[in-house]
């Protein structure tokens, strides 16, 4: 399967772990240009670390896999490469899912911390 659209690349954001246990994320903009097989074909501004595990946001998809190559694209940066492990999809209803989940959540909890002081 190739899929691509040259004339009007797409907006995504390729996330990066920071490092191994660090729980914070690098956020790079970048461009889909395309996809062949299993891979993802992006633009960006800078260089991401092949053999990196990212996640891809793109349109209501999340892919999950690892970076197979990051060469200079000319004048527009790096082109990148992700090798697709898996892709998540209904990124939409799952954050209101979350959000409803948390909303509850954050509700009892503070239900809790009333009823403690009150005491």
């Amino acid at each position: 399967m190739t899929t691509a659209s040259e004339d009007h690349p797409q907006s995504a954001v390729i996330q990066v772990a920071s490092g191994p246990g660090n729980e914070t994320r690098t956020c790079i903009p970048c461009a889909f240009k395309g996809m062949q097989n299993r891979r993802l074909i992006l633009g960006a501004r800078q260089k991401v670390t092949v053999s990196s595990a990212v996640s891809v946001e793109y349109n209501d998809a999340l892919f999950l896999g690892e970076v197979m190559a990051s060469r200079p694209d000319g004048d527009s940066g790096w082109q990148v490469e992700v090798g697709v492990e898996q892709i998540l999809t209904g990124l939409e209803s799952l954050i209101a899912l979350r959000s409803r989940l948390l909303g509850e959540s954050v509700s009892s909890t503070a239900a809790l911390v009333t009823a403690h002081a009150t005491k």
